[in-house]
């Protein structure tokens, strides 16, 4: 079974994803995680730099997506990518490389390399995918599309507590630019711009605890196995 959740920045989808598949014992992807994997390994191994992020090779992309040596696993709960056996996961949380990952993410033929490596890793797995486009681009035929929303406060908090962790500190205003900027690139982008996967339920997580918000998501799944 292929379960797809997308939607924009700070709407709990992440989250909602890693506790699903926890819940079911299904493999979890991290799209974001996924391209920020890739750009990190561009930027440290393969000589791009900022400006060249602009115009990458789709050929380096692919040649590192298929040559074995780039790996995202999924255990016991955690996403971990591994680079020539080196687990590079503590480095993708960078603010640089989230730049750059976002800069893959702008170019066509990027994106449909790593929709290729993507739809390879669900291959004969039982998987929840998160991103933004997953269930209406990358898995159209999921037999579960879920769409979480929350309301921009909500959004803007939990961006808040994220970065916090991160030890930066960003005010509720700021947040709110940041997310209003984010969501406007999303939905706009001429490339897979987001929205509302066909046949996508969706799952507003302003009021929802985190238990509460995997129900919901878990009775959509009980739906669907029973067709």
């Amino acid at each position: 079974m292929i379960i797809t959740i997308d939607g924009p920045s700070g709407s709990g989808k992440s989250t909602l994803a890693i506790l699903l598949a926890k819940h079911l014992n299904f493999f979890c992807l991290n799209s974001g995680y996924l391209y920020r994997g890739v750009a990190y390994v561009l930027k440290q191994y393969y000589g791009y730099d900022d400006t060249s992020f602009e115009a990458v090779d789709v050929a380096d992309v692919t040649s590192l997506l298929q040559s074995g040596v780039f790996r995202y696993e999924y255990e016991s709960g955690l996403a971990t990518i591994y680079f020539k056996d080196v687990n590079i996961t503590q480095f993708l949380k960078n603010i640089d490389i989230t730049t750059c990952a976002a800069k893959l993410g702008k170019q066509q033929e990027i994106r449909q390399a790593i929709r290729v490596y993507k739809r390879q890793l669900a291959s004969n797995k039982n998987i929840v995918i998160e991103g933004r486009v997953t269930g209406s681009v990358v898995f159209p035929n999921a037999e579960v599309k879920l769409y979480v929303v929350a309301s921009d406060d909500i959004r803007a908090e939990r961006f808040m507590q994220l970065q916090a962790q991160r030890g930066i500190t960003v005010t509720q205003q700021e947040a709110l630019d940041l997310l209003k900027k984010r969501d406007e690139t999303d939905k706009n982008r001429i490339i897979d711009p987001l929205v509302v996967p066909e046949g996508a339920v969706i799952i507003d997580t302003s009021q929802l605890s985190k238990e509460q918000a995997v129900q919901k998501a878990l009775d959509v799944v009980k739906v669907a196995i029973e067709k």
